[in-house]
């Protein structure tokens, strides 16, 4: 019934012996219109696992794929919005390559998909307490299904779906919020897609001090069944778009055509733009010893 999902047979880790990072611990490679966590999943997974159990203000974490990336370039609010985020880390390949590209940096990709799982595997041990928000009708009721029979342990503080722009509406809101707050959970995931999670995240989730806030746009439809994810070598190829995309084709045709010529295009100038001025402070720098020292030819 469930989609499975890879996970590490490593037992959980003493949570006491986790050392609690400061905000964006890991370093952050600026590609422009957003900076990337340079953090293996296990080490994000050690630092927003103590911070759940232990914190008491909101730190979010955003997954940011190549749609993000062009959000961002586009909306200046968007920007600002992943510049606040605690935790910004790669979820698909096309920003772990443009992360090579511009820098020459390995980045780990952590799907949020995965991220999901993985933090529940841990926090299983701990009764870590998960709020579900979003998704299409039945995936988060199902998904939350699928976490406590895969995860005995972790406990499911609420499950809600509402209807489309409930956010504009004061009551709807307000019922939502009360919900979240009420039930106390360690974790909120918000499966509402972007920009919109995110924006939430920041304008609502952070007010109710729940300690962690994750976007994790359609994974809700991918962990319950309604949607099949692409096989592990489409994943790791960079090709999981074209999976999703042969799925839901009428909704997803403008966001992976358009969405990511235009990415490919902001990268490739990017790149440009970099290799250009390295070859200028090079020049630069030659020329001044050269002035400095003479010519000894």
């Amino acid at each position: 019934m469930f989609n499975d999902v890879n996970i590490s047979s490593d037992a959980p880790r003493a949570i006491g012996a986790i050392d609690p990072l400061s905000w964006a611990p890991f370093g952050r490679l600026d590609l422009g219109s957003l900076a990337v966590d340079r953090c293996s999943q296990a080490a994000l997974i050690d630092d927003v696992l103590y911070h759940a159990l232990y914190g008491d203000t909101t730190r979010q974490v955003v997954t940011a794929n190549a749609q993000f990336y062009v959000l961002a370039k586009k909306s200046r609010r968007f920007r600002e919005c992943l510049r606040t985020a605690e935790y910004v880390c790669a979820d698909g390949m096309p920003i772990v390559w443009a992360c090579t590209a511009l820098y020459g940096s390995h980045v780990s990709r952590i799907a949020g998909v995965n991220l999901i799982e993985r933090l529940c595997h841990r926090g299983a041990a701990y009764r870590l307490r998960v709020f579900l928000l979003g998704g299409k009708p039945g995936a988060s009721k199902l998904t939350a299904a699928m976490l406590k029979e895969r995860y005995p342990g972790v406990q499911i503080s609420g499950v809600d779906s509402p209807s489309y722009g409930f956010e504009r509406n004061e009551e709807s809101l307000r019922k939502v919020l009360d919900q979240i707050a009420e039930s106390k959970p360690h974790v909120v995931f918000v499966g509402l897609g972007a920009p919109k999670q995110e924006f939430f995240i920041r304008d609502h989730i952070r007010r109710l001090n729940v300690p962690l806030a994750i976007g994790v746009g359609g994974s809700f439809e991918i962990l319950s069944g309604q949607l099949k994810r692409a096989p592990v070598w489409m994943q790791s190829s960079g090709l999981e778009w074209a999976y999703r995309l042969a799925q839901e084709p009428t909704r997803l045709w403008k966001r992976y055509l358009v969405g990511n010529a235009e990415f490919l295009w902001y990268i490739v100038k990017a790149r440009v733009t970099r290799t250009s001025r390295k070859e200028d402070e090079v020049e630069f720098g030659f020329l001044s010893r050269l002035e400095l020292h003479g010519d000894s030819r």
